[in-house]
Parts: structure tokens; sequence; C-alpha cells
């Protein structure tokens, strides 16, 4: 088979439809609002409680820290997650931009919306999404709210931007190049290979804020704490922070070394549970199958992006890259798509 003739199936909305209608858009957001929630009462109470056993610097410090968690926190709560839960009602509009119709001006993009008066939807998308629009000149947005806001979803993805309605496009916008879209291998893939850099970049800065919030928690424990349980639970959540951060970097180089070194290849695959998403919303788990040479094998999907998830879903397809095997990992993701990550096989 011609490779640059075979298409290759990826997830993509209802236009029409509220966004509601996919049970899976109303439980991230729903599992999002909870954990902003839960994390501010336990910031609040873990503050009230350092002041109230210790008030010497480092405790004042240390509860200064969780406040401004704490706001942060309070801010995607009423800027993001709750305008995005909004949003959710609003029906799936398709905009398949054609020439002059998509400008790009550094990481903000704007698209033209169809109607007698000028009118642009403006987002602010990463390289790779960037590329993946230039070529594939399909975009989604539910929207807008009364303040203009929008969320914009590309093909292979579930997960929105906030973007809004504009009478302009962004200032200096410029038509950009059109990548052609023919299937090649993931080296050469000019979507996946950007991606693959984003992803090594904030896998690189958040382990070192992990890394270096866990040496700042540890160096103030051992400097000005005696109370035994405070300096065991700030022990505890400085290894905590210095083994999350340690661990992005060694799963990116996993996702690297396969995008470097191994072809594509399509399975037939079935998920046998629901998609519950992680409590960031970014993330998700879920069990199915998978068609291998030697016949059917599990597979699990443990804290993979939802993206990846939603593609097994609706086009009951899993593209890896190599030769899968039982019992071990596998890096999965979508040809010429913004999605990579790592799967078992039993």
């Amino acid at each position: 088979m011609d490779s640059t003739q075979q298409r290759v199936l990826a997830y993509e909305p209802h236009p029409g439809e509220p966004a509601a209608t996919d049970s899976l858009e109303v439980e991230i957001i729903q599992k999002q609002r909870s954990r902003l929630i839960n994390s501010m009462v336990v910031y609040v109470v873990a503050a009230g409680l350092l002041l109230a056993l210790d008030t010497d610097p480092a405790s004042a410090a240390f509860a200064a820290f969780l406040a401004v968690a704490t706001v942060y926190q309070s801010w995607l709560l009423f800027f993001r997650v709750l305008p995005g839960r909004k949003l959710l009602a609003y029906p799936s509009v398709l905009l398949t931009p054609g020439p002059g119709q998509l400008l790009v001006a550094g990481s903000k993009v704007s698209v033209v919306l169809p109607g007698p008066e000028p009118r642009w939807l403006v987002v602010r998308l990463p390289e790779s999404k960037r590329i993946l629009l230039a070529g594939l000149r399909r975009v989604y947005f539910i929207g807008p709210d009364p303040r203009g806001r929008v969320l914009v979803a590309l093909p292979g993805g579930i997960n929105g931007r906030f973007g809004r309605i504009t009478t302009e496009p962004a200032p200096g916008s410029v038509e950009p190049p059109v990548p052609p879209r023919a299937m090649v291998a993931a080296l050469r893939d000019p979507v996946v290979t950007t991606f693959l850099r984003e992803v090594w970049r904030r896998s690189w800065g958040m382990a070192g804020f992990f890394v270096l919030l866990a040496a700042v928690l540890w160096t103030v424990n051992l400097t000005y704490f005696d109370l035994p349980y405070v300096s065991t639970f700030v022990t505890v959540l400085a290894v905590l922070y210095a083994v999350l951060g340690l661990m992005m970097p060694v799963r990116t180089a996993t996702l690297s070394t396969a995008v470097k070194e191994q072809p594509w290849q399509e399975l037939h695959a079935t998920l046998d549970t629901e998609i519950t998403p992680g409590a960031s919303g970014g993330t998700g788990k879920a069990e199915g199958r998978v068609m291998l040479a030697d016949g059917t094998a599990r597979v699990l999907f443990q804290r993979v992006p939802l993206d990846l998830l939603v593609n097994v879903r609706d086009t009951q397809r899993l593209w890896v890259l190599g030769t899968p095997e039982r019992g071990r990992k596998a890096v999965a993701g979508l040809p010429g798509y913004p999605v990579l990550g790592l799967v078992n096989l039993r």
C-alpha cells in the first residue's frame, strides 16, 4: 500500500451537537473542578495548622507559599474551568478556512468566521497544532459566551483552548505555508517531531521546577522546622516532588527513542471500559483489546493523554511505533497529529 495515500482516522466532534453530549467532556470539567477545590481546601487547612503550631519565619514563608498556590488555583477555577463548563452547552461549529482565511502571528492563530460582518476567531496554539491546522484546514469551536470567549479544538484532540471572537485578526498576521499531509515516518513528520520538542521543553521545565521546589523544602525543613510532625510532612512532600520531577524526562526519553527509530503500525483495537479522566483533565485510563499478529492481547491505558484514548474509542484503531510485544510497553500515537503516549500490552 502506498503510505502517502493511507488515511489516518482521527477523533472529531460532531458539528451542530453541544459538547456536553459527550459525557467525557462533562466528566473532564467535573474532575478539574473537584481537584482545584480539594487542593485549595488542603492548602488553606495546611497553612492554618502550620501557623497555629509555629509562627517562626520559616512557617510563615511556607504558609505564604501555600497562599500563593491557593490564589493560582482559584484563578484556574473561576477563569478557566467554570467558564469552560458553561461553554459545553454550545454546539460545536466546524470551520474549514481556505486561502487567506487562516492567518498566523507568532503563537496567535486567526480564522475568519462566515457572515456578512468581518469576524475572526483568535486563539493561541503551540507550534505543533499550528502546523497541523495549516495542513488540515479544519478547526472546531464552541461558543461564544457573552464575553466573546470560545473553546477551540483541532481534529485528533478533545481538550480545547480558550480563544475569542474579534472583528480583526491578530496584529501582524500572515498566511502560513501549507505543509504536506502525506503519511511519513514519525521522524520525518513535522507535526510529531515538533510536538516531541514541545514535550521535551515542558518535561524539562516541570522537572526543574519540581526538583528546585523539593530542594527548597528540604533545606527549609533541615534549617528551621523542629516539630517532628511538621518535619515529616515537609520531608515526604519534598521527596514526592523530587521523584515526580525526575520521572518526567525519563518518560519523554522513551517517546523520543521510539519516534527516532521505529515505524508506525496500525492495529485494530477496542475499549472494554469507559474512559476515566484523571484529576488534571489531561490524562486518563481505560482497558481494551488489541489485535496482534499472534492473536488478541489486553491493552492497559494508564495515565495516557486523553487525546490518545478518544482516538482509540472513536476509530477503533491504535497506532504504535515499532513491533508491539506482549508484556511490554509500547509508544502509541497518531501519525500526523500531536498525540503520543505509553500503553501496556498484556
